[in-house]
């Protein structure tokens, strides 16, 4: 299994989305939803360019990967509430 990346920041999330990193899962707990990417020296590469203020997404397409993390975080899970700790891979 690879190494998984995870972050609860929105926008790092929706802008690795937009980059074309696919989403491997997401863990909700306590109403916080935590993102889950492979982890890679490309994905490495591109948080340091999002972080380092150099980068640029369509924005359209991130747009829409913040309306796709959106809906995500707002989905009941098998009718776990919000305050449970749930796990979903994608």
């Amino acid at each position: 299994m690879n190494k998984q990346f995870e972050t609860k920041d929105f926008y790092l999330s929706a802008f690795l989305l937009a980059s074309g990193f696919k989403l491997r899962g997401h863990t909700k707990n306590a109403g916080l939803t935590t993102f889950e990417f492979d982890e890679s020296q490309k994905i490495t590469n591109a948080i340091g360019t999002y972080y380092g203020f150099s980068s640029s997404v369509e924005p359209i397409t991130f747009g829409n990967a913040m309306r796709t993390l959106k809906s995500i975080i707002h989905e009941n899970t098998n009718g776990i509430d919000q305050y449970h700790s749930t796990t979903r891979k994608v």
